[in-house]
Formats: structure tokens, C-alpha cells, sequence
């Protein structure tokens, strides 16, 4: 049975990932392969010293360095993104969203909240809540065991999980997911 929760849960993201690149498909957004990264950037403020660098973006986004510099170069070859050279130290770029980018994110977040309305149809308002608290937990849950690629694990994986806190300490660490 716990394999099989394993499995849905595995299905249910993957489900999630395809219906939101299909959304952004229909939108006319099919290349954008880094929807997270452009997101990012959206709520960056537009102050060109408060601008993240590349390496401020991989640690916001849990990501590789490499990673978000290959995403970088896509996304800022089709015109969503623009780098600048920082004001105080001209060795860094600082990594700005494009009004084509700002445009793309406001068209995207449209058709994520289709998916979105479409995968909770039928559920009560409280049975929503019920769901993202779990995926709270959850998601804390393995951010302990190492899930959080920014941490070492805080105990061995292998040993049981501790008891659940109350839900005032799920707090999360980001509000990028």
C-alpha cells in the first residue's frame, strides 16, 4: 500500500507538470522551459541594485547553479530575461525579467490557475486546505531527510521520521512552491 501512495503521489506531479506545459502551450508559451525561474524574476523588484544574480536565483530555486545558468541563456534568448552588469561590482550580473517576460509570466499564471481549478474540481474549500496542508507537511517532512538540496540531512534518513509537530511549525522557508 505505502508503494502505492508512492506511486500516485509520483503520477499526480507528473499529471500536474504536463497539464501546466500544456496550458502554457496553449497560450502561446510553449518555450518557456523555465516557468519557475520566470516567476521568480516577476516578483523581483525592479531596482537594479536589489536585482538577483545568478547565483541568488539557484539558491532561491533550490537549483543547481549550472542549472539556472543554461535557463538563463534560453530565457534570455527569446527576449524574457535581461542581464545587467551591477553597479558596484562589475564581475556580477544582475538578472532582470524583460517586459515580454513580464507578459508571458501574467498569461502563464492564467493558465496555471486553470490546471489548478480543474485538478481541485469537486473539493470544498476545507477539503483544499486539508490537501496543501499535507503537502506542507510532507514537503517538510523530506526537506529534514535531505529533500531540500540547499541542506545536509538533519538525521539519518534511514531512522524514523519524527513525531508530526503542531501545524504552526510547517511554516515554509520560501514562498517560491
Amino acid at each position: 500500500m505505502e508503494n502505492e501512495l508512492g506511486m500516485v503521489l509520483h503520477m499526480l506531479m507528473r499529471a500536474h507538470h504536463n497539464a501546466c506545459m500544456a496550458a502554457l502551450a496553449r497560450k502561446g508559451l510553449r518555450d518557456i522551459g523555465s516557468p519557475r525561474l520566470l516567476m521568480e524574476l516577476f516578483h523581483c523588484p525592479d531596482d537594479p541594485a536589489q536585482a538577483p544574480t545568478q547565483k541568488e536565483l539557484a539558491d532561491r530555486l533550490h537549483s543547481a547553479p549550472p542549472t539556472i545558468a543554461a535557463s538563463l541563456k534560453v530565457l534570455e534568448r527569446q527576449g524574457y530575461v535581461a542581464r545587467r552588469t551591477d553597479e558596484k561590482d562589475s564581475r556580477r550580473n544582475r538578472i532582470f525579467i524583460t517586459q515580454k517576460g513580464r507578459d508571458a509570466v501574467l498569461s502563464g499564471m492564467e493558465g496555471f490557475r486553470q490546471v489548478d481549478a480543474h485538478m481541485y474540481h469537486g473539493f470544498s474549500p476545507e477539503e483544499r486546505e486539508l490537501v496543501h496542508g499535507f503537502h506542507r507537511r510532507m514537503l517538510e517532512n523530506l526537506y529534514q531527510i535531505g529533500g531540500d538540496k540547499r541542506q545536509e540531512p538533519l538525521h539519518d534518513p534511514l531512522a524514523p521520521p519524527p513525531p508530526p509537530g503542531p501545524p504552526d511549525s510547517l511554516e515554509r522557508k520560501c514562498d517560491l512552491c
